[in-house]
This record gives C-alpha cells, sequence and structure tokens, in this order.
C-alpha cells in the first residue's frame, strides 16, 4: 500500500503537459462544464466509493476525470466480488484520467502517502462504506 501506483506517478509528471496539449487540440474542451456543486476545474476527491458510479457519472458529464481522485476502503478484489460493475467502473474511471486508489481508510487518510501531499476544492462522502457483513442493499441491512 505505501507505494505511489504507476498511474499518479506518470499523472504527476503529466499533467502540465497533458492541459497544455489538450488547449492546442481542442480549445473548446478546455471550457469549464458544472455539474450543480461541481465544476470541471475543481479539483474532486472522493471518498468512501462502493462501486465508482458517482464518481464515473460525473466524469462522464466532464467528458474527462483528470481532476479527479476516487477513493474506496475496499480492496479491488473486494470490489470484485461486491459489485458488478465497480472493476470497470474504477477501469473506466482511470482511462478517462481519474487517479483511483483502494483500500482508503478515511479516518487515517490524511496520512496516506499521496493524499497527504495533495490539495481539493471539493471533498464528496456521498454514502460512507461502514463495512457492512452483507451487501449494502441487502434486506437485512435496510432494516
Amino acid at each position: 500500500m505505501g507505494q505511489i501506483p504507476e498511474q499518479i506517478d506518470h499523472q504527476l509528471h503529466t499533467d502540465d503537459e497533458q492541459e497544455s496539449e489538450e488547449e492546442k487540440q481542442e480549445p473548446s474542451s478546455n471550457a469549464q462544464k458544472w455539474k450543480n456543486h461541481y465544476s470541471s476545474k475543481h479539483k474532486i476527491l472522493f471518498v468512501g466509493e462502493g462501486d465508482f458510479s458517482f464518481s464515473l457519472c460525473l466524469a462522464r458529464a466532464f467528458g474527462s476525470a483528470h481532476n479527479l481522485v476516487a477513493t474506496s476502503l475496499d480492496s479491488q478484489e473486494k470490489i470484485e466480488k461486491k459489485y458488478s460493475n465497480g472493476v470497470s467502473n474504477a477501469r473506466e474511471l482511470e482511462e478517462r484520467g481519474c487517479i483511483v486508489l483502494y483500500e482508503v481508510d478515511v479516518k487515517v487518510m490524511s496520512q496516506h502517502f499521496f493524499l497527504k501531499t495533495q490539495r481539493f476544492d471539493r471533498i464528496v462522502y456521498n454514502f460512507p462504506h461502514v463495512g457492512f457483513l452483507y451487501p449494502e442493499n441487502s434486506y437485512c441491512q435496510i432494516q
């Protein structure tokens, strides 16, 4: 867990280059897009993602996810078992430029090797993962 994923390391070194190349190629795609309280210009952290569907929805609305970081308490293996679309959603987020981090506990997030060096305009904690024994949509959990 202490290693910087290749995607993060690459993105840290190439963001400025990518932005200037994108500006040259497609000036209209650089326009600010808003979705409710969120802007494509905001650096947004998603905490406690389950199947990554909310962050993916926002990435699709923006047309990119270069400004997004999505985290989950679960490992990638657990997400694959719990959510039918979780892995594919995370993969699409990464393809759109999002940094996806697994096994991030919000209680100690301020000490995370990558997150502690970042600043965000918005932090989104929609539906905190509480570690239920059954799937979150199970009748046993809803009672």
